[in-house]
Protein backbone atom coordinates (compact mmCIF):
# COMPACT_ATOMS: atom_id res chain seq x y z
CA UNK A 1 0.00 0.00 0.00
CA UNK A 2 1.51 3.36 -1.01
CA UNK A 3 0.75 6.47 1.22
CA UNK A 4 1.15 9.95 -0.08
CA UNK A 5 1.44 13.05 2.12
CA UNK A 6 0.15 16.41 0.52
CA UNK A 7 2.60 19.22 1.15
CA UNK A 8 1.88 22.99 0.72
CA UNK A 9 4.87 24.91 -0.20
CA UNK A 10 5.10 28.37 0.46
CA UNK A 11 7.77 30.78 0.88
CA UNK A 12 8.27 33.94 2.57
CA UNK A 13 6.66 35.63 -0.60
CA UNK A 14 3.13 34.53 0.47
CA UNK A 15 0.32 35.97 1.72
CA UNK A 16 0.03 37.19 5.13
CA UNK A 17 -3.20 34.56 5.52
CA UNK A 18 -0.92 31.55 4.25
CA UNK A 19 0.58 31.19 7.80
CA UNK A 20 -1.93 28.41 8.43
CA UNK A 21 -0.54 26.63 5.38
CA UNK A 22 2.90 26.98 6.51
CA UNK A 23 2.60 25.34 10.03
CA UNK A 24 0.38 22.78 8.52
CA UNK A 25 3.64 22.28 6.20
CA UNK A 26 5.63 21.73 9.49
CA UNK A 27 2.90 19.34 10.92
CA UNK A 28 2.93 17.04 7.30
CA UNK A 29 6.86 17.08 7.69
CA UNK A 30 6.81 16.12 11.32
CA UNK A 31 4.14 12.86 10.22
CA UNK A 32 5.84 11.66 7.23
CA UNK A 33 8.88 11.75 9.40
CA UNK A 34 7.06 9.99 12.09
CA UNK A 35 5.84 7.60 10.00
CA UNK A 36 8.81 6.72 7.92
CA UNK A 37 10.62 6.29 11.04
CA UNK A 38 7.76 3.78 12.30
CA UNK A 39 7.44 1.96 9.19
CA UNK A 40 11.64 1.22 8.52
CA UNK A 41 11.94 -1.36 10.56
CA UNK A 42 9.35 -3.37 9.14
CA UNK A 43 10.75 -2.58 6.08
CA UNK A 44 13.50 -3.75 7.33
CA UNK A 45 12.49 -7.49 7.79
CA UNK A 46 10.12 -7.98 4.46
CA UNK A 47 10.37 -6.34 1.44
CA UNK A 48 7.45 -4.17 -0.22
CA UNK A 49 9.21 -4.82 -3.62
CA UNK A 50 7.17 -7.40 -5.82
CA UNK A 51 9.47 -10.38 -5.81
CA UNK A 52 10.68 -12.47 -8.99
CA UNK A 53 12.20 -16.02 -9.26
CA UNK A 54 16.08 -15.53 -9.12
CA UNK A 55 18.19 -16.97 -11.39
CA UNK A 56 19.82 -19.68 -10.46
CA UNK A 57 23.83 -19.01 -10.51
CA UNK A 58 25.47 -22.08 -13.32
CA UNK A 59 27.75 -24.11 -11.13
CA UNK A 60 30.90 -25.00 -12.98
CA UNK A 61 31.35 -28.64 -13.52
CA UNK A 62 33.28 -31.08 -15.55
CA UNK A 63 32.57 -31.13 -19.22
CA UNK A 64 30.68 -34.18 -20.43
CA UNK A 65 32.73 -37.23 -19.28
CA UNK A 66 36.02 -37.04 -22.25
CA UNK A 67 37.33 -40.81 -22.18
CA UNK A 68 37.65 -42.03 -25.69
CA UNK A 69 39.26 -41.58 -28.79
CA UNK A 70 39.76 -38.08 -29.82
CA UNK A 71 41.32 -37.26 -33.55
CA UNK A 72 42.78 -34.46 -35.24
CA UNK A 73 45.62 -31.84 -36.73
CA UNK A 74 48.04 -29.78 -34.97
CA UNK A 75 51.21 -27.48 -35.87
CA UNK A 76 53.71 -25.81 -33.99
CA UNK A 77 56.94 -23.97 -35.02
CA UNK A 78 58.59 -27.31 -35.86
CA UNK A 79 55.56 -28.64 -38.57
CA UNK A 80 52.35 -29.67 -38.95
CA UNK A 81 51.00 -33.28 -37.57
CA UNK A 82 48.44 -35.57 -37.18
CA UNK A 83 47.19 -36.09 -33.30
CA UNK A 84 45.06 -39.05 -31.80
CA UNK A 85 44.52 -38.82 -27.72
CA UNK A 86 42.86 -41.67 -26.25
CA UNK A 87 41.68 -40.95 -22.77
CA UNK A 88 40.53 -42.44 -19.95
CA UNK A 89 38.65 -39.79 -17.36
CA UNK A 90 38.09 -40.44 -13.65
CA UNK A 91 36.62 -37.58 -11.80
CA UNK A 92 38.98 -34.73 -12.77
CA UNK A 93 42.01 -36.64 -13.15
CA UNK A 94 42.61 -37.67 -17.26
CA UNK A 95 45.18 -40.46 -18.56
CA UNK A 96 45.85 -41.86 -21.72
CA UNK A 97 48.26 -41.90 -24.46
CA UNK A 98 49.35 -39.75 -27.29
CA UNK A 99 50.28 -40.09 -30.76
CA UNK A 100 51.62 -37.84 -33.64
CA UNK A 101 52.34 -38.45 -36.98
CA UNK A 102 53.76 -36.61 -39.36
CA UNK A 103 50.97 -35.14 -42.41
CA UNK A 104 52.84 -36.99 -45.02
CA UNK A 105 55.60 -39.87 -44.12
CA UNK A 106 57.06 -40.55 -47.30
CA UNK A 107 57.89 -36.53 -47.71
CA UNK A 108 61.83 -37.05 -46.84
CA UNK A 109 61.57 -34.19 -44.78
CA UNK A 110 62.56 -34.71 -41.11
CA UNK A 111 59.46 -34.10 -39.26
CA UNK A 112 58.58 -37.65 -41.60
CA UNK A 113 61.01 -38.89 -39.05
CA UNK A 114 60.31 -36.54 -35.79
CA UNK A 115 57.10 -36.75 -35.70
CA UNK A 116 56.79 -40.24 -35.69
CA UNK A 117 56.16 -39.80 -31.82
CA UNK A 118 53.95 -42.16 -28.96
CA UNK A 119 53.80 -41.41 -25.19
CA UNK A 120 51.44 -40.93 -22.36
CA UNK A 121 48.94 -38.29 -21.73
CA UNK A 122 47.63 -36.95 -18.00
CA UNK A 123 45.81 -33.78 -17.44
CA UNK A 124 43.13 -32.26 -14.96
CA UNK A 125 39.61 -31.55 -16.01
CA UNK A 126 38.18 -28.06 -14.58
CA UNK A 127 35.14 -27.06 -16.10
CA UNK A 128 35.69 -27.18 -19.67
CA UNK A 129 39.48 -26.41 -18.86
CA UNK A 130 41.87 -29.13 -19.48
CA UNK A 131 45.21 -29.02 -18.60
CA UNK A 132 47.66 -30.94 -20.96
CA UNK A 133 51.13 -33.14 -20.37
CA UNK A 134 51.99 -34.91 -23.24
CA UNK A 135 55.42 -36.87 -22.43
CA UNK A 136 57.14 -39.12 -25.35
CA UNK A 137 59.97 -41.32 -23.56
CA UNK A 138 62.56 -42.85 -25.51
CA UNK A 139 62.73 -46.36 -27.07
CA UNK A 140 59.77 -47.96 -28.47
CA UNK A 141 59.01 -48.58 -32.27
CA UNK A 142 59.32 -45.13 -33.68
CA UNK A 143 62.31 -43.58 -36.17
CA UNK A 144 64.10 -41.85 -33.32
CA UNK A 145 63.71 -43.97 -30.66
CA UNK A 146 66.65 -41.89 -28.78
CA UNK A 147 64.48 -39.30 -28.78
CA UNK A 148 62.50 -37.92 -25.34
CA UNK A 149 60.07 -35.14 -25.80
CA UNK A 150 57.68 -33.28 -23.35
CA UNK A 151 55.22 -31.04 -24.49
CA UNK A 152 52.98 -29.41 -22.10
CA UNK A 153 49.60 -26.44 -22.53
CA UNK A 154 46.04 -26.26 -22.40
CA UNK A 155 43.31 -26.94 -23.86
CA UNK A 156 39.16 -26.39 -23.57
CA UNK A 157 36.76 -28.87 -24.01
CA UNK A 158 33.81 -28.62 -25.63
CA UNK A 159 31.05 -30.42 -27.07
CA UNK A 160 32.91 -33.47 -29.01
CA UNK A 161 35.70 -30.85 -30.02
CA UNK A 162 39.24 -29.96 -28.05
CA UNK A 163 41.46 -27.26 -28.86
CA UNK A 164 44.89 -27.01 -27.32
CA UNK A 165 47.53 -24.97 -27.41
CA UNK A 166 51.62 -26.39 -25.78
CA UNK A 167 55.03 -25.85 -25.99
CA UNK A 168 57.66 -28.08 -24.67
CA UNK A 169 61.37 -29.81 -26.03
CA UNK A 170 62.79 -32.62 -27.64
CA UNK A 171 65.97 -34.01 -26.53
CA UNK A 172 66.37 -34.08 -30.74
CA UNK A 173 65.04 -31.29 -32.14
CA UNK A 174 65.23 -28.34 -29.47
CA UNK A 175 62.20 -26.10 -28.73
CA UNK A 176 58.38 -27.07 -29.66
CA UNK A 177 56.94 -23.74 -30.14
CA UNK A 178 53.56 -22.34 -30.85
CA UNK A 179 51.71 -25.61 -30.67
CA UNK A 180 48.10 -25.68 -31.72
CA UNK A 181 45.88 -28.84 -31.48
CA UNK A 182 42.44 -29.13 -32.96
CA UNK A 183 40.49 -32.86 -31.99
CA UNK A 184 37.14 -33.89 -32.53
CA UNK A 185 35.51 -36.96 -31.78
CA UNK A 186 32.49 -39.13 -33.47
Amino acid sequence: MVQRAVVIVCDSFSPPGLYFAKSMRATAVALAGALVAALLPACQSTSMAPTTPSAQTPTTTSASNISGTWNGTGSDSYSPELVTWVLTQSGTSVTGTVEFKPLDTADGSCASCHKVKKGTFSGTLSGSALSVAMNFPAGGDVPTPICVAGLNGTATVGDRRITATYSGTDTCEGLFADGRIELSRP
